[in-house]
């Protein structure tokens, strides 16, 4: 008799009798019944693609039944004769398999994970809680912002666009839902989002990297779902992208599964604002070419608002700007700093001054308490200016290495 008819031979068997001992049920019936523990588990998650979240008592019911299974079958093996033939003990085996893994998917999918708890405390996750935060938003204001009038007019429409969306309708205008502010580094894209966030009256959350991207697999995409909800939740509200090239990428078809995935599942939970009331996209890059076409179709980040480098005229007001708390002298002439400074950003020039700071207190450093003014001299100013503008040079010099090295 070779072992497939003796696996159906004691697939008949509906126990084994054991002396003075209660028996353990298990047949091909309930075989069959335990190979459904899997494809239940992965039917109620979504698949490894949706990763539905679990509700806690539907994981302790998976995980109570393939533990019950695999202490069954140990049962059913110490308790067996010696004289159980080989089919019978393979019958009993063979019921390991749905239980294990049903365990591993959900080890795997990060429902779960019995090693966590002996991890030290910096190794553990720490569940994800989104929340707005208004207290920054609110400090910010038109008069932290130096733009062009033009700019600022696109901007209010923009705000009156969101605080007052009936209106717009009535006119047949369609509220953007997501906007994409593309401009060089240091141009004040993350101010100009909380601008649009204070003057329009809306919750702002922020979806940062650090946060939401996680080791595990599949809790990325629930952070991601998270922070909708919460926005949501918080309604109206503004959900603040910064730098979103980099979670949303241009697939280039390359193996890459945990970024697709996460783009997937953030052009989803866009799709999602679109039929939302009171939720809104602003999103900040630099490299508006690597930005997956899919982010930027109607829909989604369709309104582009460029934010350009400021002009000789917003130069010399931000310079008055950064240097307005310290005592300068009279020497520093601006406008000759503005003319200077032609292709620098808003960051660039505040990082000018705070330098300029520095040199003067370096320059004091040796004199007497008593003797040190805190004064700002136009040398301080050339110095930094000077010191800038090398390591710009030598940024540029890396760059163009690295762009043309063999």
């Amino acid at each position: 008799m070779n072992v497939s008819s003796e696996l159906l031979t004691a697939g008949r068997l509906s126990a084994w009798q054991l002396k003075d001992r209660e028996a353990i049920m298990l047949s091909l019936s309930t075989l069959l019944l335990a190979n459904l523990l899997p494809f239940s588990y992965l039917a109620a998650t979504g698949g490894r693609d949706l990763l539905l979240p679990v509700p806690k008592k539907a994981q302790g019911a998976f995980a109570a039944l393939s533990i019950g299974l695999i202490v069954m079958v140990v049962l059913a093996l110490s308790r067996s004769p010696a004289n159980t033939d080989t089919a019978q003990r393979l019958l009993i085996l063979l019921h390991l398999a749905p239980a294990l893994l049903t365990l591993q998917l959900m080890f795997r999918l990060g429902n779960i994970n019995p090693l966590r708890r002996f991890m030290p405390p910096q190794e553990q996750e720490t569940r994800y809680v989104p929340k707005p935060i208004n207290a920054q938003v609110e400090k910010i204001g038109w008069s932290d912002l130096i733009i062009s009038a033009a700019l600022k007019k696109e901007l209010e429409l923009v705000i009156r666009l969101l605080k007052d969306p009936t209106a717009a309708v009535q006119y047949g205008i369609s509220v953007p839902k997501g906007i994409l502010l593309e401009g060089p580094p240091g141009t004040g894209k993350t101010t100009i989002a909380k601008v649009i966030a204070r003057n329009a009256g809306l919750s702002f959350f922020a979806l940062r990297l650090d946060e939401v991207v996680s080791k595990w697999v599949g809790d990325s995409e629930k952070n991601l779902s998270a922070l909708f909800a919460a926005a949501k939740k918080h309604a109206p509200a503004v959900i603040f992208i910064d730098e979103v090239e980099s979670i949303g990428r241009a697939r280039s078809g390359q193996s890459n599964a945990w970024s697709d995935n996460l783009l997937n599942h953030l052009l989803q939970l866009i799709d999602g604002v679109i039929e939302s009331k009171g939720l809104y996209i602003i999103a900040a890059t630099n490299r508006a070419d690597l930005i997956d076409p899919a982010l930027l179709r109607p829909g989604r980040l369709h309104k582009t608002v460029t934010i350009p480098l400021p002009n000789t005229a917003n130069r010399r007001r931000m310079f008055e700007l950064c240097l307005s708390k310290s005592k300068c002298a009279n020497d520093i002439d601006l406008d000759y700093l503005a003319l200077r400074t032609r292709g620098f950003s808003g960051a660039d020039i505040k990082a000018v001054c705070s330098q300029a700071g520095l040199n003067a207190m370096q320059r004091e450093a040796a004199l007497p308490q008593d003797k040190r003014t805190a004064l700002i001299t136009a040398a301080d100013m050339f110095q930094a200016l000077a010191a800038f503008q090398q390591t710009l040079r030598c940024e540029a010099s890396l760059n163009f290495a690295s762009r043309h090295e063999v």
